[in-house]
Order: structure tokens, then C-alpha cells, then sequence
């Protein structure tokens, strides 16, 4: 394995303990999208199975030849974790979504869609 490999692996492995946060999104350019981040909490009052009661909503557009539209949340999902990633193509059309809680998740979904974008 040469050295430049060695260090991806190395940072990789300790992307899978590095747990997405507020500032991790703020910092890769994230937008809080505040409308929609008080629609869930107040969609939280009223049902509070549905939304958590600090329920925040983040936008990035990637710089790619082909951007995609991120949209991450940390509303309740089916797996269980912090967040869920919504992925849409140009054209605003679902392309794919998972439910995620480290960096090297993300990634690796930003792998998977050709971006050259990354969580830091």
C-alpha cells in the first residue's frame, strides 16, 4: 500500500467515528433552512412522533458538472441514526436517500454519485 493510500485509509476509518453535527454541515457550506426547520417543530407539537423537538433542515448544492441537491435532516427515520440524507439531481428529481450518522457515510454516498464533494 503506498503512503497516500495509508493516510486515506487512516482518515476513512476515523470518518467512521466522526459523527455529523450542526457545525460539520455549517462548515462544508451547508445552508440552515429555517422555514422548514420550524414547520417540523411545530409539526412536533401537535405529533411528536413524527418530528423531533429540535428537528433542523440543511441545503448544499454541489459544485460538480453535474450538481446534486442535498437536503439532510434530523427527523426520525427507518434505521435509527441522527440523520437522513435526501439526494436529488439537477432537475430537482429524487435520485437517492439514506439514513446516516458519520462522515465516511457521507462520503462514501458522495462516491456513490460521482461528487467530488466531501464532508471535512
Amino acid at each position: 500500500m503506498s503512503f497516500v493510500e495509508c493516510i486515506n485509509s487512516e482518515i476513512e476509518e476515523i470518518d467512521k467515528y466522526r459523527y455529523i453535527t450542526d457545525d460539520i454541515l455549517k462548515e462544508a457550506g451547508f445552508e440552515y433552512l429555517e422555514n422548514e426547520s420550524n414547520l417540523g417543530k411545530e409539526i412536533n407539537k401537535l405529533s411528536p412522533e413524527v418530528c423531533p423537538p429540535d428537528y433542523k433542515v440543511f441545503r448544499k448544492w454541489t459544485n460538480d458538472e453535474s450538481p446534486l441537491k442535498l437536503d439532510i435532516d434530523n427527523g426520525y427515520n427507518n434505521r435509527g441514526t441522527k440523520w437522513h440524507l435526501h439526494i436529488d439531481n439537477s432537475d430537482c428529481s429524487s435520485i437517492g436517500s439514506a439514513d446516516i450518522d458519520n462522515v465516511w457515510e457521507f462520503n462514501t454516498l458522495m462516491q456513490v454519485f460521482n461528487s467530488k464533494f466531501k464532508l471535512l
